[in-house]
Protein backbone atom coordinates (compact mmCIF):
# COMPACT_ATOMS: atom_id res chain seq x y z
CA UNK A 1 0.00 0.00 0.00
CA UNK A 2 1.00 3.92 -0.57
CA UNK A 3 2.71 5.88 2.11
CA UNK A 4 0.02 7.33 4.43
CA UNK A 5 -1.67 10.79 3.13
CA UNK A 6 0.68 10.34 -0.65
CA UNK A 7 -1.03 11.51 -3.30
CA UNK A 8 -2.35 8.56 -5.95
CA UNK A 9 -4.14 7.81 -8.80
CA UNK A 10 -6.27 4.59 -7.95
CA UNK A 11 -8.49 2.21 -10.10
CA UNK A 12 -12.41 1.01 -8.39
CA UNK A 13 -13.23 -2.53 -9.27
CA UNK A 14 -15.88 -0.63 -11.65
CA UNK A 15 -12.97 0.84 -13.79
CA UNK A 16 -13.66 4.36 -12.32
CA UNK A 17 -10.19 5.94 -12.53
CA UNK A 18 -9.85 8.40 -9.45
CA UNK A 19 -7.07 10.99 -7.74
CA UNK A 20 -6.92 11.66 -4.32
CA UNK A 21 -4.85 10.28 -1.23
CA UNK A 22 -4.14 6.87 1.05
CA UNK A 23 -5.05 6.90 4.01
CA UNK A 24 -3.75 4.40 6.68
CA UNK A 25 -5.90 4.77 9.70
CA UNK A 26 -8.43 4.27 7.45
CA UNK A 27 -7.12 1.29 5.09
CA UNK A 28 -8.81 3.29 2.55
CA UNK A 29 -7.92 5.43 -0.52
CA UNK A 30 -10.16 8.95 -0.16
CA UNK A 31 -11.08 10.99 -3.57
CA UNK A 32 -10.81 14.31 -3.47
CA UNK A 33 -10.43 15.10 -7.37
CA UNK A 34 -12.10 18.57 -8.56
CA UNK A 35 -12.80 19.94 -4.33
CA UNK A 36 -14.46 16.10 -3.81
CA UNK A 37 -15.10 16.55 0.60
CA UNK A 38 -12.74 13.95 1.46
CA UNK A 39 -15.11 13.27 4.57
CA UNK A 40 -18.18 12.09 2.42
CA UNK A 41 -18.40 8.45 2.63
CA UNK A 42 -19.20 8.55 -1.15
CA UNK A 43 -15.52 9.54 -1.76
CA UNK A 44 -13.65 6.61 -0.03
CA UNK A 45 -13.01 3.51 -1.15
CA UNK A 46 -11.59 0.41 0.97
CA UNK A 47 -8.40 -1.03 -0.20
CA UNK A 48 -10.11 -4.33 -1.22
CA UNK A 49 -12.19 -1.79 -3.61
CA UNK A 50 -9.23 -1.13 -5.54
CA UNK A 51 -7.88 -2.93 -8.41
CA UNK A 52 -5.04 -0.49 -9.36
CA UNK A 53 -2.64 2.50 -8.02
CA UNK A 54 0.19 4.27 -8.49
CA UNK A 55 1.43 7.33 -7.09
CA UNK A 56 0.96 10.91 -8.35
CA UNK A 57 4.34 13.09 -8.43
CA UNK A 58 3.51 16.21 -9.37
CA UNK A 59 5.87 18.21 -10.79
CA UNK A 60 7.52 20.89 -9.27
CA UNK A 61 8.05 24.17 -10.70
CA UNK A 62 11.85 24.72 -12.12
CA UNK A 63 11.64 28.51 -11.47
CA UNK A 64 9.83 28.16 -8.16
CA UNK A 65 12.94 28.86 -6.28
CA UNK A 66 14.74 31.56 -7.80
CA UNK A 67 13.54 35.22 -7.66
CA UNK A 68 13.79 37.98 -9.75
CA UNK A 69 15.28 41.24 -8.53
CA UNK A 70 14.64 44.41 -10.68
Amino acid sequence: MPADHEHVLFTDHNGTRHEGIYRKVLNAFVDTENGKDPEDINNIYQEDKIVEWKYVHKQKDPDSDIMVIL
